[in-house]
């Protein structure tokens, strides 16, 4: 089941809860090809899109599912679906 943000270890960066919780809902717009072709560095996703990307599966998942790289289009309007979050950060100099 989903669980509360910190209750489980961090990882080797100190960050809690970046794989397995929920789908994280992020910026970048989904391309079936553009990872294919992407910058290995940090890749922004293409200009424009239709869908956002989704990723980092959830608490439904199978373990093979639950990776950071995996990426699926999500929805504009995620306030029904019950595995899909966001992440608040703060950028820090």
């Amino acid at each position: 089941s989903p669980h509360f943000v910190g209750t489980k270890k961090p990882n080797a960066w100190g960050l809690y809860d970046m794989i397995g919780n929920v789908w994280e809902w992020v910026g970048d717009w989904f391309s079936e090809s553009y990872y294919a072709k992407s910058p290995r560095k940090n890749p922004k996703g293409p200009k424009r899109g239709s869908h956002h990307v989704i990723r980092g599966a959830s608490w439904v998942d199978s373990e093979k599912e639950i990776r950071s790289t995996v990426r699926y289009p999500g929805e504009a309007d995620l306030t029904q679906d019950f595995v899909v979050g966001v992440r608040c950060a703060k950028y820090a100099k």
